[in-house]
């Protein structure tokens, strides 16, 4: 997976780039310091995946930025962007400016690995807490996940299908469904890949997997 990401302080693209590269091997990284930068490097490249630009590179100039660098990628390549929470109203100007979602500073690298993967794959990553930024959600505000769920939670982190999931815990796909509704509703989730993420985010991957 071929990724382009630029970061305003270097300290963080040093960083991100480094700890992406020893968690995904497979991924190649190129990282800038300027939108002007990010935009050569994408003229350069071919069979780029994702593109991740930070909302406070001097010359993003708002959503300016992000519709140079779709433009430049014929709009074939989902561009995502990074920067700190903000309100619901500045994600949807960022959504309706072609943005593939939105990756807060406050992500780990777990998490962002995971987005980026989800962003690459064409699905859109968008944080609760800019959904509704007036109110976080937490593990503990919606609600802490009964067992069956986080069996659900387990088997989504192993890569399991609802099949799967269902015949090791001897349940139908039906009742798996269910189950898995009720996660992505607690987690804030659209989708299952989405539920992954938020639970590398709020912390209830790891939750989760210690419960026997």
């Amino acid at each position: 997976m071929k990724t382009l990401l630029g970061y305003e302080n270097s300290l963080c693209r040093d960083f991100i780039r480094d700890h992406l590269t020893v968690m995904a091997p497979e991924m190649h990284i190129m990282v800038a310091g300027t939108n002007r930068e990010c935009l050569q490097l994408a003229a350069e490249s071919s069979q780029l995946s994702v593109v991740g630009l930070d909302t406070e590179m001097l010359d993003m100039d708002g959503v300016t930025g992000l519709r140079q660098m779709i433009a430049q990628c014929a709009g074939l390549v989902p561009v995502a962007l990074i920067g700190p929470l903000r309100g619901g109203s500045d994600l949807r100007d960022y959504l309706a400016a072609g943005a593939s979602g939105y990756l807060p500073y406050s992500l780990g690298t777990d998490a962002l690995l995971a987005a980026l993967q989800m962003v690459a794959a064409g699905e859109v990553y968008v944080p609760v807490e800019m959904m509704a930024a007036d109110s976080p959600i937490t593990p503990r505000s919606q609600g802490w996940l009964t067992g069956r769920e986080r069996d659900v939670l387990n088997g989504l982190l192993s890569g399991q299908s609802n099949k799967e999931i269902a015949r090791k815990h001897g349940l139908s796909e039906v009742t798996i469904k269910h189950h898995l509704k009720s996660l992505r509703s607690k987690l804030g989730a659209r989708n299952r890949t989405h539920a992954v993420c938020r639970a590398i985010e709020l912390g209830v991957a790891e939750d989760s997997q210690v419960v026997a």
